[in-house]
């Protein structure tokens, strides 16, 4: 519901050209800060016109499905690259989404107020606040995670096992099927085709690894404990008119092996997620250090 509440907003409020079908026919896409949130479009792009986007969102995880009047809830959205710069778009249009409400629109929708907007580098534990409902002005974040800060949190898990916590479900499909026991070749696979679009995609740098000289030394990692399950969740498109299936797997899982090599990938992953509807919330995960 943030997602499309958050798009609509978007194209509601800044989309200077509506009588366009898509952001892909539209003239003005290669200057339009719309079509780089709600829309990418690079038609130069090797993977095709439609790139992933450069945001990631994470939903508030306690599956409250009821608020009353005065209930806080919070959610947060992770930009990578050179999209820093659409951040007040965003906050923007979070603004507006919030003034116009969300929920089930046979009811009355539930409206909310932006109070507070922090700014979060999780490794750094940097955490400040940057823009707060009475001042009506957004700053830009100014502490984005590193490659240095990666290497060096990196540095400090264990090399030979480690416990992944999916907090949203990651949803991924491999021969023509969806996976309900997660593998780590397959994990890593999907993560590196995830980290080498956005690096490429919205940092401009390729990201130079032998790809297959890893997967090999993946196939070597095994599943230690598996307590992952399948959560079946849906997501209804206005646009399609229709429901699509966007569950996947839940909970803990644990490999054990020489892990030393994927850790910086794996510490990545934790922000840019992994697999299917990411830009729904979905693959979200954490390593867990305690």
């Amino acid at each position: 519901m943030l997602r499309g509440a958050l798009y609509r907003a978007l194209i509601d409020d800044f989309c200077l050209n509506k009588q366009s079908p898509s952001c892909l026919t539209c003239s003005l896409n290669e200057a339009c800060p719309i079509s780089k949130l709600a829309a990418t479009v690079d038609r130069q792009s090797d993977r095709g016109a439609e790139v992933p986007r450069p945001f990631a969102l994470r939903p508030d995880i306690d599956l409250t499905s009821h608020y009353k009047s005065g209930d806080v809830f919070e959610f947060g959205i992770t930009l990578f690259g050179e999209s820093l710069a659409l951040f007040p778009y965003l906050i923007l249009a979070i603004c507006h989404a919030g003034e116009r409400g969300i929920g089930n629109r046979s009811l009355a929708p539930g409206v909310f107020s932006v109070e507070e907007v922090h700014e979060m580098n999780e490794l750094a534990r940097i955490e400040r606040v940057i823009y707060q409902n009475e001042q009506k002005e957004v700053g830009l974040p100014k502490t984005p995670i590193t490659n240095e800060q990666v290497k060096n949190f990196s540095a400090n898990l264990p090399s030979d096992g480690l416990r992944l916590r999916l907090f949203t479900p990651l949803r991924l499909v491999s021969k023509g099927g969806l996976v309900r026991k997660l593998t780590f070749p397959l994990l890593m696979q999907r993560l590196f085709r995830r980290l080498s679009d956005v690096y490429w995609q919205w940092c401009h740098v390729r990201l130079e690894i032998d790809f297959q000289a890893l997967l090999e030394e993946a196939a070597a990692i095994k599943v230690i404990d598996d307590e992952t399950n399948w959560l079946d969740l849906s997501s209804y498109s206005r646009r399609q008119g229709r429901t699509t299936p966007i569950g996947g797997l839940v909970g803990d899982i644990a490999f054990g092996g020489k892990l030393e090599v994927f850790l910086p990938y794996l510490v990545w992953g934790q922000f840019t997620h992994v697999g299917k509807d990411i830009t729904k919330g979905n693959g979200w995960y954490q390593i867990v250090t305690s």
